[in-house]
């Protein structure tokens, strides 16, 4: 089994409107209006959610591997103080944690991807990342590390490289996503229609939602599947 823990990111915001856009007719101003935090994502619509599921990042990763995965959360987003608080608490999360007691933890992996560490600001950035390190460590689990943000890349990429998961697309490795979030806009703002990775890029800046289109998510997957390949994890 691999266990996925993140963000919005990892839970696919977003999907559900390139879904309603290409399947259902709908058009990028009519998702803008509901784009978090005016709507709930987890209020669309089945086939919407399905698309969802399908389309993001541990799905095709698990798919790839043929392992079963879980989310470690219920709905979308988090901080990485939730992030912590599931792994120091892995045992209630499963059916029972004999398992995990007598060495046959039926977690294979996990997949981190650190979000904004500025939404826990009380607690520094080195003490977020030390303590979800921490508590996989403690848990004897096999990991690796996606982030949003460099600051967390460069600092997971300096403690444990091993763990640290670049983001390569179209022949360049990203230490973080944040800098291909933006596309066309902001960091990428040279990149062709068929590059562009976000929702907002895909729509040209009509749907105002900064994840990861379907394609966005296909990138994602093909570089945490060439990292645990080279970790070779399973």
């Amino acid at each position: 089994m691999i266990l996925f823990i993140g963000c919005s990111f990892t839970w696919g915001a977003g999907l559900q409107f390139e879904y309603l856009i290409e399947h259902e007719d709908w058009t990028p101003e009519q998702c803008t209006e509901l784009v978090p935090p005016k709507s709930y994502m987890e209020h669309l619509n089945y086939k919407s959610d399905m698309f969802r599921k399908e389309h993001h990042y541990p799905n095709l990763v698990a798919k790839h591997f043929d392992k079963h995965y879980v989310l470690g959360k219920l709905g979308n987003g988090g901080d990485n103080g939730s992030i912590n608080f599931l792994l120091d608490h892995i045992g209630y999360l499963m059916v029972t944690d004999k398992p995990r007691l007598s060495g046959l933890n039926p977690i294979k992996l996990v997949v981190i991807q650190f979000t904004d560490w500025t939404r826990l600001e009380a607690i520094p950035m080195k003490t977020q990342v030390d303590q979800v390190i921490q508590a996989l460590e403690n848990n004897n689990l096999n990991w690796v590390a996606i982030s949003w943000l460099d600051d967390i890349a460069q600092y997971i990429k300096k403690v444990r490289p091993y763990n640290f998961c670049q983001i390569e697309y179209d022949g360049v490795k990203y230490d973080n996503f944040e800098k291909i979030i933006h596309s066309p806009y902001g960091h990428n703002d040279e990149w062709v229609e068929e590059n562009k990775l976000t929702l907002e890029g895909k729509y040209n800046n009509k749907l105002k939602d900064m994840h990861f289109c379907a394609k966005g998510h296909r990138v994602l997957a093909k570089s945490i599947i060439k990292k645990v390949e080279e970790n070779n994890i399973f």
